[in-house]
């Protein structure tokens, strides 16, 4: 009987000890700033015509996150971002040359699937409301509106390495197009879509 509870001693002991290491060495709540580069692509539509344009884009976060569990959690933040949204006209030599800067704020979902030791390793997904604002050479003129209301999809995939450092693979979907002249043909302006990568300073 005392070897049972010796053996029942030991084990809990164990788990018990094995659970305070996982929340001791789990990703923490803190804040963070964060910067990246990718690539993304727009679209203007003019009544039934379309241009598909794109570029290089750059990005900066700052905000905090924020962990219930070892693995859960919610991260806060506002991101600027600028991209070039350029590209040839159908049929023609020309091209159009402008750019979209995305701004706003932001509520991700923080899941990670590995926790420990010095990495940890999850998903991210959430929504982003703000602004595009148009710009350029092609977007000067100032009959045209150049702000327009943004809602978009943040996915994505993210590590954090010894506490403080991180990378993240970042897809980021708008869905609303900013309309850029009301009289026909109406004139409307989308960011369609950015990937990118990440690098994130948590403290």
């Amino acid at each position: 009987m005392k070897t049972i509870k010796k053996y029942k001693y030991i084990i809990s002991s164990t788990l018990a000890l094995a659970l305070a290491s996982s929340t001791l060495v789990a990703e923490e709540s803190s804040g963070f700033v964060g910067v990246g580069v990718g690539y993304g692509g727009s679209q203007l539509k003019a009544g039934s015509e379309k241009q598909n344009l794109s570029g290089i884009s750059y990005e900066v976060i700052a905000g905090y996150k924020q962990f219930f569990t070892p693995s859960f959690g919610l991260r806060y933040y506002i991101n600027f971002a600028y991209a070039d949204a350029s590209g040839k006209v159908k049929g023609t030599s020309e091209k159009i040359k402008g750019n979209v800067m995305d701004y706003g704020v932001n509520v991700d979902a923080l899941y990670n699937f590995i926790t420990g030791g010095n990495t940890d390793f999850g998903a991210f997904l959430g929504l982003g409301l703000g602004a595009n604002s148009w710009g350029g050479r092609d977007f000067k003129d100032s009959k045209i509106d150049k702000t327009g209301l943004n809602l978009a999809l943040n996915v994505g995939l993210r590590t954090e390495i010894a506490k403080a450092h991180g990378i993240e693979i970042a897809a980021r979907v708008p869905f609303i197009a900013t309309t850029l002249d009301e009289s026909e043909p109406k004139v409307t302006a989308s960011h369609t879509y950015n990937v990118g990568v990440r690098y994130i300073f948590s403290f």
